[in-house]
């Protein structure tokens, strides 16, 4: 009897407690995370590298600036090679390892990104540096790796003994030893880019010249395929599935079945030609071409097809687009633009693909308000990238270098604000004609 009455009061209490939390949801939210996010703390970074002027300033390195991206400040500097021309993160792995090839010096350098505490603190520096030395006139030009073992280096000319035909080659240096380990030989071209798949098993490298692709399977370091793609390609990405590659070519991009190493019939167009494609975690493409105009597409469908046009912007739309930066979380994407050839804009385009808001323009963030004159030497040498956008991990920044106003906007994507414009490494003041030492011509964001 007496446990009945218990069992009784525990049911009353039971419903009113039900009760009390009526009209509330108690209930955890689903939170989905569209592909492998990444090491967490590359949440927290950009990454810029600068150069100087090869012309006054030969024998200067470059540098290295890490940006938190919660501070909006320069959090650590070093010295890299000279005439950095390309880097990247490693995706693995417990240290978030910074590789940048250095074209003026036949070098490699490899550093890691200052962790998030330390003791003392509060601004923890950024990991020893090392070089690794690449063969005479090999210009290391392209860095990419999806693997926790290799990073792989284009290298475009390195001499060899005895006196023969001087061939390009994939150079692999082991994530373990700062050392090149070995190098994949191949065809008398001109490699510019490459990338590999997300699983790791494939690397493809574009050859601008003779308008391929190879594909070599990282376990045996051979070519096992010579892909015919549009002419002259320049740039590849990789699905998040590893599925499918897209390469941008003179005369659209085009779509490579991973799986069967098959290139899709048909090629994505916006009807002229591409300069820049980029992908979300949302599984959308985006394209833009010389002429204005802009492409987004739905790539997630079905291997051996090809992705959905979700909406073309025609000709004109984007005045001197540069490039794409999209929002990690997919709300929005910007571009950039460079419609006078000396002022820099961002238009903010919404998830619905209308213009949210009127351009942003940076150049009202540089120190006197006012555009900046190019810096012939540096930013207009062959290969530097004289414009970059990428947006943060959080989605909460947007980051665009600029080589000619020698340092970095930053976006907060909240309320479209410029926060500032941080200068590179070893600046001089600012002035109306800047005699500029550091010129940023790469960026990395996190992902």
């Amino acid at each position: 009897m007496q446990i009945r009455r218990w069992l009784s009061l525990f049911g009353l209490l039971s419903l009113w407690a039900v009760c009390l939390s009526c009209g509330q949801n108690y209930r955890l939210p689903i939170i989905q995370i569209p592909g492998d996010p990444g090491d967490p703390k590359l949440y927290h970074f950009a990454i810029t590298i600068s150069t100087t002027d090869p012309i006054t300033n030969p024998t200067i390195p470059g540098t290295v600036m890490q940006v938190d991206v919660v501070g909006d400040m320069d959090v650590g500097e070093a010295l890299i090679g000279r005439g950095p021309i390309y880097a990247t993160l490693l995706p693995t792995g417990s240290a978030n390892r910074i590789y940048v090839a250095n074209a003026r010096e036949d070098t490699v350098t490899t550093t890691t990104a200052a962790p998030l505490s330390c003791s003392p603190g509060p601004v923890c520096p950024i990991g020893a540096v090392a070089t690794i030395t690449m063969p005479a006139g090999a210009a290391p030009s392209f860095l990419n790796s999806t693997e926790a073992s290799n990073m792989y280096v284009i290298l475009k000319n390195p001499s060899r003994l005895p006196p023969g035909p001087q061939t390009p080659t994939i150079g692999v240096i082991p994530v373990f030893s700062p050392a090149l380990g070995s190098e994949i030989a191949l065809p008398i071209g001109n490699p510019v880019a490459m990338v590999e798949l997300p699983n790791g098993r494939k690397l493809y490298v574009l050859d601008q010249a003779n308008s391929v692709v190879y594909v070599i399977n990282t376990v045996s370091k051979q070519i096992v395929q010579t892909l015919a793609v549009g002419t002259s390609p320049t740039m590849a990405l990789a699905s998040a599935d590893s599925s499918a590659v897209y390469v941008m070519t003179n005369s659209g991009v085009s779509v490579i079945d991973a799986l069967t190493d098959i290139v899709i019939g048909g090629s994505l167009s916006t009807g002229g030609q591409p300069n820049f494609i980029a992908y979300d975690f949302q599984l959308r493409l985006y394209v833009t071409d010389t002429g204005g105009g802009l492409g987004v597409y739905d790539a997630a469908v079905a291997a051996g097809n090809l992705p959905n046009q979700l909406v073309l912007k025609p000709a004109g739309t984007f005045p001197g687009v540069l490039g794409v930066a999209p929002l990690p979380d997919g709300s929005r994407f910007y571009v950039l633009t460079n419609p006078s050839g000396t002022s820099l804009e961002l238009t903010d385009v919404s998830k619905t693909f209308a213009v949210k808001s009127p351009s942003i323009s940076l150049d009202t963030m540089n120190p006197n308000g006012t555009p900046v004159p190019p810096v012939l030497n540096t930013c207009s040498s062959v290969g530097v990238h004289r414009y970059m956008a990428g947006a943060s991990a959080d989605s909460g920044r947007v980051y665009v270098t600029s080589c000619d106003a020698g340092g970095t906007y930053i976006v907060r994507t909240s309320d479209d604000t410029g926060v500032l414009m941080l200068p590179s490494p070893g600046q001089p003041p600012f002035t109306s004609t800047p005699i500029i030492r550091q010129n940023p011509v790469f960026l990395i964001t996190g992902r």
